[in-house]
């Protein structure tokens, strides 16, 4: 899946790992010497880190962790119901940055392009992380942050803003302003995984180019989109991905969906080893690379067995939100009143019932027995009433 560069990296990396607690401890219970990862397969043999280990490592190593280095900037992310601390050196800033460049180049952005940055500035410092990238690829960045709509509108009409970067709703609400771009680059939430959504963030910022962005605080970049909106390359140079089945762990082939784990190429602060993101999305490789060509479609956090497919209601909300009569409320409802399951979904709303069956198909990789749709939906949720 990576070749021999990947994986010299990845070993340098794993030792790297193995200095800190929380794997010395990991590697040695499974009885893995990192020296002796050869092979893609033996890598894909290690243990995955899950965010139950780094709240246990948070409470055992308190308050930074035995992942802490030394470094330029301490950030938070959200872990539970508790901030987590995640650290980057100089050299993971420097690096991050030249990776980030890369991603904005390929997505047409040039030196000299004004940028209106409205990811957040404190605390999880994202907004800092995207700035540096776009300070190295030479663009000029006007550094708002999230929150006043009119004022981010008026500050892009005054100073002709060619590029604005935030979530697509904040972006939504710009443009309602008055605001127009050349280029929007989205982040943070679903984004081209909702059928339609690009199109309508184009046409109400008049943009050429409206691309997404897929990382985590935890991991940044994961991977991006190219100016050919084609789908989201994963930025391997920096992170190594992989998609598991939730449920067993076992590596999936390409093309087929599954549960994002993600791997850091290269970090000294806060490295992680075979990180599960709880993302669901599918991996396809094109030529040389390897794309996430829907985004990412939902979590794994619940799923359902159902006609002995794996269904991931979390993926709904992302179809309902295409559909303008749609609340986005929804309850999936699963019974087997004979010997066969039965799949009801139940919408609040209105909509072409062929089109959004077809479009929740689509997406749930089985078809609903069943599509029902209410004005005012009153017990939202999933029920497995199988057993």
């Amino acid at each position: 899946m990576y070749d021999d560069t990947v994986l010299d990296d990845l070993r340098a990396q794993l030792q790297r790992a193995a200095e800190r607690d929380l794997y010395r401890e990991k590697f040695s219970r499974a009885g893995v010497d990192p020296a002796d990862v050869d092979s893609w397969e033996a890598f894909q043999s290690l243990p995955f880190t899950t965010p139950g280990d780094l709240k246990a490592d948070f409470e055992t190593h308190g308050p930074e962790g035995s992942l802490y280095t030394e470094g330029a900037m301490v950030s938070f992310s959200p872990l539970g119901d508790d901030l987590a601390p995640m650290f980057d050196t100089t050299s993971d800033l420097e690096y991050e940055a030249s990776v980030n460049a890369d991603i904005f180049e390929a997505a047409g952005i040039e030196p000299g392009d004004r940028v209106l940055n409205t990811f957040g500035y404190h605390l999880f410092g994202t907004g800092i992380l995207l700035q540096r990238g776009f300070e190295a690829l030479g663009a000029e960045v006007f550094p708002v942050g999230p929150g006043d709509s009119e004022q981010a509108a008026g500050f892009i009409e005054e100073f002709d803003v060619d590029v604005l970067v935030g979530n697509p709703s904040f972006a939504m609400k710009i443009a309602e302003e008055g605001a127009t771009v050349e280029t929007f680059v989205g982040g943070g939430e679903p984004f081209t995984s909702i059928p339609g959504y690009r199109e309508k963030v184009k046409e109400a910022l008049e943009c050429e180019t409206a691309i997404d962005y897929f990382g985590t605080r935890h991991v940044l970049p994961i991977a991006a989109e190219t100016a050919a909106e084609d789908g989201l390359y994963v930025a391997d140079e920096y992170a190594i991905v992989e998609i598991v089945d939730p449920d067993s762990g076992d590596p999936l082939p390409v093309g087929e969906r599954g549960e994002v784990v993600v791997t850091h190429r290269r970090k000294e602060g806060f490295p992680l080893v075979r990180f599960r993101t709880g993302d669901l999305a599918e991996l396809e490789r094109q030529g040389g690379d390897l794309v996430l060509p829907n985004g990412v479609i939902g979590r794994t956090d619940d799923r359902l067995k159902i006609k002995g497919v794996k269904v991931y209601p979390e993926s709904i909300p992302a179809v309902l939100a295409a559909f303008d009569g749609l609340s986005g409320e929804y309850a999936v409802r699963v019974t087997r009143p004979d010997s066969t399951d039965h799949l009801e979904i139940v919408c609040e709303g209105t909509a072409d019932e062929a089109a959004l069956a077809e479009a929740l198909a689509d997406r749930l990789v089985v078809s609903p027995d069943e599509l029902i749709l209410v004005e005012d939906l009153e017990e939202p949720g999933v029920f497995d009433e199988r057993y």
